[in-house]
């Protein structure tokens, strides 16, 4: 069985959710399997690579009420309906050789991770160019219209919220699956807790927090950890700075007095994860999948408008997560945490029934057995 599993580097997280299935094939035992992975933006014109990935980075670093509020309008459907023909001449124009590379291979299946290449294959699907079975994870816990194209045979997403605003876009239920967001196995509970905190030098008594927010570095770490200062003899924090170097630098330079120990980008975030008690970050939708998955309870740092705050609003509606609008907000969020251990109970209880650690096998199960 020939297998693509198609994402787009605009985010990291469609690049980790497409690992997560390849992952996932590899686990499954089938020795018939011929799977590839690619990155869509690798088979585009080079404009449209020079420029895809680079004006969504600019917007949510530079403007992200302009970003938030492009996203909702192009929700409309009376807005975006008159606007999908230039959508799809536009990947038309700049998206042949995505195109070309998949009907020359004649893959059996094709996942898609981004909502691109679902928009160009369904077409080819449907014009009798392409056989392959189109499956689409959706990797936001809301979704956005862009994900839902003709010709593709079954959604796969995070939650039964999730399915039920295709269903009311109009996509047959039996076409969807409420599955959970692939991710990599690593982040399954593996109870390394002590391990992985002494490696560290931290103490197994410490309350440990997490900070990071997504692959930009994003978020008022500096502000926040001064906040945290009011509890110094009861915590201790890991900071992932992602790709802010300037930001890692300055935290590098700094004076705390609890532990705080200072990452750039790391390779090795389910360890962070299995040692932390709560992380504080953004609700991207795989590092927010992840946090579920490791029954890591969230505090949600104010989100990008857009994909993140349609994440943040599930969080919301099944009381899974804390929610920080400025950074003083930490100093009430750990007091309750600190003087009452059942605020804690209830939280991981909500977690519980969100978390798939399990949605990748979950996935390429249903694939094999020619379920969806």
């Amino acid at each position: 069985m020939k297998i693509d599993i198609i994402h787009a580097t605009a985010g990291e997280g469609h690049r980790k959710i497409a690992v997560a299935v390849q992952e996932a094939f590899a686990r499954s035992g089938h020795a018939d399997l011929d799977i590839r992975v690619i990155d869509a933006l690798d088979h585009v014109s080079p404009v449209f690579k020079a420029t895809y990935a680079p004006i969504y980075y600019w917007a949510v670093r530079h403007a992200p009420t302009l970003w938030g509020a492009s996203y909702d309008i192009l929700d409309q459907r009376a807005i975006y309906n008159p606007l999908r023909p230039m959508r799809a001449l536009t990947n038309s124009m700049h998206c042949g050789p995505l195109l070309k590379t998949v009907l020359d291979r004649r893959p059996d299946v094709v996942v898609s991770t981004h909502f691109l290449a679902p928009e160009l294959l369904g077409r080819a699907k449907r014009a009798g160019r392409l056989n392959a079975r189109l499956i689409t994870v959706i990797s936001d816990y809301f979704p956005h219209t862009f994900w839902a194209n003709p010709g593709t045979d079954h959604y796969w997403v995070m939650a039964e919220e999730t399915k039920a605003e295709l269903v009311r876009r109009g996509i047959d239920p039996a076409r969807v699956t409420a599955g959970g967001i692939p991710i990599s196995a690593a982040f399954r509970p593996a109870g390394k807790r002590s391990e992985i905190l002494k490696k560290h030098g931290f103490e197994d008594g410490r309350f440990t927090l997490l900070l990071t927010s997504g692959s930009f570095g994003l978020g008022p770490q500096e502000a926040i950890l001064e906040e945290l200062k009011a509890f110094q003899d009861k915590v201790q924090c890991f900071v992932v700075c992602a790709r802010n170097e300037a930001l890692r630098k300055r935290l590098d330079e700094k004076l705390f007095y609890f532990p705080v120990k200072v990452f750039g980008f790391v390779d090795f975030m389910p360890e962070l994860m299995e040692a932390s008690d709560l992380m504080i970050a953004k609700s991207g939708g795989s590092t927010t999948t992840e946090a579920l998955a490791k029954n890591l309870c969230m505090v949600v740092m104010e989100p990008i408008p857009g994909q993140e705050t349609r994440n943040a609003k599930l969080l919301k509606m099944r009381n899974a997560a804390f929610f920080l609008k400025k950074p003083g907000d930490i100093r009430d969020i750990m007091r309750g945490i600190l003087s009452d251990p059942t605020v804690m109970v209830h939280k991981q209880r909500a977690i519980a029934g969100l978390s798939k650690p399990a949605a990748a096998d979950d996935l390429v199960y249903k694939i094999l057995e020619g379920n969806i």
